[in-house]
């Protein structure tokens, strides 16, 4: 359900947006490309403070987070070649190098110097601090590029969209407790720096400042819906 929601529902949810606003093609493909990468790890701690489950959290984000290796160079691919020219090639080493590659990077290390890691492990979270503080400073700069106010109400009003439909999506499916509201979660915080990276090696500068826009609005959207649904007791099972 939540590979559906994110690769399905958020694509289609900024394809309506984009439509809905009559975006140009340079925001459009940018809302476009936010709507069809994987779920970001900001989701993790909306998901702790909204009274989803975290440690589901944390699972669905790797999944989709693999999974978009595939799904989103293959979804922009299909879905931005009326709008933009792509090459799904590219797209799909690019993901792959930013993605695969770090998480690599990470994994063999702890598997074969155990001891590199464990003296590692104490720089990880100031260095994630410090690492995404000078991503959203420079999301921040790059959203001056936007100069049209349906772009970013499009970046606003798309992951609400999207997490409205996987919230009921999850409910029908029948899953119950902190699932669906963490599935919601999950599709409403998108990846907008992995989103924002790739539209500028592929798309240019001006489709990279929609999502660029997003590593802001996003953050806004996710912790105010969090400390909201933070408030409201969790039906019962």
């Amino acid at each position: 359900m939540n590979a559906v929601c994110c690769f399905a529902v958020a694509p289609l949810a900024s394809i309506a947006c984009a439509t809905a606003l009559g975006l140009d093609a340079d925001a459009r493909a940018g809302l476009l490309l936010l709507g069809c990468v994987s779920g970001g790890q900001a989701s993790n701690l909306c998901a702790l403070l909204g009274g989803g489950d975290a440690a589901l959290s944390v699972v669905l984000t790797t999944s989709t987070t693999l999974l978009g290796c595939v799904a989103t160079p293959f979804l922009a691919s299909r879905l931005l070649r009326s709008t933009i020219a792509v090459d799904g090639g590219a797209i799909l080493s690019s993901t792959s190098s930013l993605v695969l590659a770090p998480l690599a990077t990470g994994v063999l290390t702890a598997a074969l110097f155990p001891r590199v890691a464990q003296r590692l492990r104490p720089f990880c979270a100031p260095a994630g601090i410090v690492s995404t503080s000078l991503l959203v400073a420079g999301g921040a700069a790059a959203a001056y590029g936007v100069s049209s106010w349906r772009a970013h109400v499009g970046v606003v009003a798309m992951p609400l969209v999207a997490a409205a439909l996987a919230l009921a999506l999850s409910k029908i499916s029948g899953l119950r407790g902190a699932a669906p509201r963490t599935v919601a979660i999950e599709t409403l915080v998108k990846s907008p720096t992995l989103a924002a990276v790739l539209a500028r090696e592929h798309l240019g500068a001006a489709a990279a400042a929609v999502p660029a826009a997003g590593m802001i609005w996003l953050a806004v959207v996710g912790a105010a819906v969090a400390a909201g649904w933070g408030r409201v007791p969790l039906p019962p099972e």
